[in-house]
């Protein structure tokens, strides 16, 4: 049950945070350029987010791909906090990012341990 309840909550998460990217909210383009990323590489990371949280939720009934999900979105996350590092974000930033980390291992760990 944990990894369920878990896991809609990171598909959801990823899923909006990935087509909030793709369809290029200004919020979104504004985060984009303090990042200094190209257009391209940013619609990217937003498909990824998406398909990321896609298969976190078919992953509640498929068990191996939700894994395999949850493993992408962490490294993607990982590249986050990197970027986040790079322009000098504020630790409060970090921490964000970091507890999504966080998040997305958890999920992983409930996952495992139901199996």
């Amino acid at each position: 049950m944990t990894a369920t309840a878990l896991s809609v909550v990171v598909g959801v998460l990823f899923v909006v945070t990935g087509g909030v990217k793709v369809v290029g909210l200004r919020q979104s383009l504004a985060i984009r350029d303090h990042f200094g990323m190209a257009p391209m590489t940013w619609r990217v990371i937003g498909v990824l987010e998406s398909a990321g949280g896609v298969g976190v939720l078919l992953g509640i009934a498929f068990a191996p791909l939700g894994g395999l999900a949850l493993a992408g979105l962490a490294l993607l996350m990982v590249g986050a906090i990197v970027s986040r590092l790079k322009v000098r974000d504020p630790a409060l930033m970090l921490l964000a990012d970091a507890l999504v980390l966080a998040l997305v291992v958890a999920t992983a760990a409930a996952l495992l341990a139901e199996r």
